[in-house]
């Protein structure tokens, strides 16, 4: 990695920022074009990436320095990442300010402005990115995965919902920076396998954020952290959806059958059975994927013979066939 290359690239003084360096104080012509939306009772500028994000999941600019960004809504999600300096945002009328190494991720509908000037050492990095992406598509990545990460997901989706935003100081952000980095080398300064290598670090840097975010929340006392029933119940089902049933899963732990049902549908929203075939299509997506393997085989290595199944729980899993869902996911 090129720190060296890749900070004097951010560095660089870009064409909005001499504008805005030589008309202090004044809105970007660019705005005079700018959409608006009405969104609860307020007009606001609408940023669309849409033409960015026709042919990749997406896309990263460096914010403008040296100026104001007034109240708008994106497209798509965004996620900002303070790779230097410092920088504010107002965000549902409430400040807050973030410093080297914080990441905050706003929804599509979240109203939020930058009040504050950016000075020249104040570089933050703007990740765009297609809403479905965040929500499914990068856990499918997982190798054998599924079960407990979408569980601790939801808990996190919940606070999401209501804040429109996430917040992950960069103590929780682990190893954030030096992945960052990376995909910003390889997105600034695309070489071989460029494409794939960004895949692998966003997966990484949502993965990381993911944690972030559990860690975070287990401190709050928001998020079940390990050792909790629950958590085990779910592991155990993650490791051995092929084989393990209602009746066994629940003899393990030394409940009836009814209880551990109960259980799981009041924690997950989810029967025993749901949260089976949950694994099975994370699985198989994860496969169509990652491997060679054509569907019919996909379908067998997760444990399902019947194919008229395999589609049908597919479709209604991911709102789209196997196909389909290889054709549109991959990078």
């Amino acid at each position: 990695m090129d720190e060296v290359k890749l900070d004097s690239y951010l560095q660089q003084m870009t064409n909005s920022e001499t504008w805005h360096i030589q008309h202090p104080g004044k809105p970007s012509p660019v705005y005079q074009t700018t959409p608006t939306v009405n969104v609860e009772g307020q007009e606001v500028m609408l940023f669309d990436w849409k033409n960015t994000l026709l042919e990749r999941s997406i896309a990263l600019v460096k914010e403008t320095r040296f100026t104001t960004i007034p109240p708008h809504v994106n497209h798509d999600m965004e996620l900002s990442y303070v790779y230097d300096g410092t920088c504010s945002f107002l965000v549902n009328r409430k400040r807050i300010s973030l410093s080297r190494g914080d990441v905050i991720i706003f929804d599509t509908d979240v109203i939020r402005s930058s009040p504050s000037y950016k000075t020249a050492n104040d570089i933050v990095i703007s990740m765009v990115f297609r809403k479905e992406f965040f929500d499914s598509m990068f856990l499918s990545r997982l190798p054998g995965g599924g079960i407990l990460t979408n569980f601790l997901f939801e808990y996190i989706s919940k606070r999401r919902r209501h804040d429109k935003f996430l917040l992950v100081p960069a103590k929780y952000a682990g190893n954030m920076d030096d992945l960052m980095r990376l995909l910003c080398e390889e997105y600034f300064f695309p070489d071989r396998y460029s494409s794939h290598l960004q895949a692998s670090y966003v997966t990484s840097i949502m993965l990381e954020l993911i944690r972030g975010l559990t860690y975070r929340g287990e401190a709050s006392g928001r998020v079940p952290a390990p050792g909790d029933k629950i958590v085990d119940i779910l592991d155990h089902i993650e490791r051995n959806y092929k084989s393990c049933t209602l009746t066994s899963t629940a003899a393990k732990y030394g409940y009836s059958t009814n209880y551990l049902g109960n259980l799981l549908k009041s924690k997950t929203g989810k029967t025993f059975s749901q949260i089976k075939v949950s694994q099975q299509m994370s699985e198989a997506a994860y496969l169509l994927l990652n491997t060679s393997l054509t569907i019919g085989e996909t379908a067998e290595k997760v444990g399902i013979c019947n194919m008229s199944y395999f589609y049908r729980q597919f479709r209604d899993y991911f709102k789209m066939g196997p196909k389909e869902y290889q054709k549109t996911t991959r990078t």
